[in-house]
């Protein structure tokens, strides 16, 4: 059988296979961990029901970097922007969050590119872009209600402050909706003036709209504002703590996931990862895997120390866990690192019986890239 390319190995010199090994440290335990929460110091706002716009589109794409799979300059030389959202309940027409966070809440966001232009859409002053994904996807909240995207600062188009899309759902056992909401998230606008000076948004006229001036922004007593702040290498974050009127505080999740979470300031991260277990295979013996790839250099990590993968064959591939299969593991995947000189790196996180039979159902997720 032919190797799936998620595990293809590459030559690379023992210099190289060093070099990285020294950067990345060996995974913790799949213990409990210390509360992870980039938004949990942020006061909870009460998110206002706002409208889908005419760009909504159910693709149903469960990532969180959602700049992949596309040649679009206008995607891929934006500036790079993560958003950490975490989701709080709040009762029916209350003002004011509660202090409980909601995991297995789905968040979809989208967003314009830095040409102000949506994927799959087409009229509306657009161009055709209808087949097209960029800038889209949902991750599921984990069990700190934490959801976090790598995305690009969106561009602006005319009669638009600058925003992303956000849309959160929830579901029964039998894949039935309980629970759907939209809102928008709204950006600082000083510091997207000072974004927008700079290319490729500087490439076109000013934008013609604020948010003092936006009919969304406007028409609700209490708008989503990020909280923004520059990174050590230039990009951007936007944090936000969100509370949500009505919602199922315990909802259903049916499905496979992992969320991967940061915190800490950059560049000293600690990534965590929450690995979400279908309900039919809980109680099942599995494996956990957690592999990285860095400079098209594959590292994989047996539970003891990350090693240079080097094998074609998928038998006796290292596991970070083995045993039986709970409804939910956690580990880190970095502690307090720097990873200055880790750019570029992206880890993958699956399980299964096996490696075969993880690639063959699709149960692996590319979960951070830094």
């Amino acid at each position: 059988m032919r190797t799936p390319s998620l595990l293809l190995p590459k030559t690379v010199t023992r210099r190289q296979a060093l070099k990285t090994l020294s950067l990345v440290p060996v995974a913790a335990g799949l213990g409990s961990l210390a509360r992870i929460s980039q938004a949990a110091d942020l006061l909870c706002s009460v998110a206002p029901s706002m409208t889908e716009g005419p760009y909504w589109v159910d693709e149903g794409l469960n990532r969180f970097d959602i700049t992949t799979n596309t040649t679009r300059s206008t995607v891929l030389e934006g500036l790079p922007f993560n958003l950490n959202l975490q989701v709080f309940s709040a009762s029916s027409g209350s003002s004011s969050c509660s202090e409980t966070v909601v995991p297995n809440v789905q968040v979809d966001i989208w967003h314009a590119d830095t040409g102000g232009e949506y994927s799959d859409a087409s009229g509306n002053g657009q161009t055709s872009t209808i087949g097209q994904t960029f800038l889209r996807g949902y991750q599921v909240s984990n069990s700190e209600g934490l959801v976090n995207f790598k995305s690009i600062y969106p561009g602006w188009y005319t009669g638009r402050a600058t925003h992303i899309h956000v849309r959160t759902r929830t579901y029964d056992s039998n894949g039935n909706s309980t629970y759907d909401f939209t809102t928008q998230l709204f950006f600082d606008d000083t510091t997207t003036d000072t974004v927008y000076a700079t290319a490729p948004y500087n490439t076109r006229s000013t934008r013609d709209t604020r948010n003092s001036t936006d009919m969304h922004y406007l028409g609700v007593d209490s708008p989503l504002l990020l909280n923004l702040t520059e990174n050590s290498d230039g990009s951007m974050t936007g944090d936000i703590a969100i509370g949500l009127s009505g919602v199922d505080t315990a909802p259903v999740l049916n499905q496979f996931n992992v969320t991967t979470t940061a915190s800490g300031t950059h560049p000293l991260l600690t990534l965590t990862s929450e690995v979400t277990v279908k309900p039919s295979d809980v109680g099942n013996t599995g494996n956990i895997y957690v592999l990285a790839l860095l400079d098209g250099v594959w590292f994989i990590n047996g539970g003891q120390t990350w090693e240079l993968y080097s094998s074609t064959s998928l038998d006796n591939v290292p596991a970070l866990y083995s045993g039986t299969l709970s409804t939910m593991h956690r580990f880190e995947l970095l502690s307090g690192m720097d990873v200055t000189a880790l750019k570029g790196i992206q880890f993958y996180v699956g399980y299964g019986a096996s490696a075969e039979e993880m690639l063959q159902n699709g149960q692996y997720r590319m979960t951070y890239a830094l």
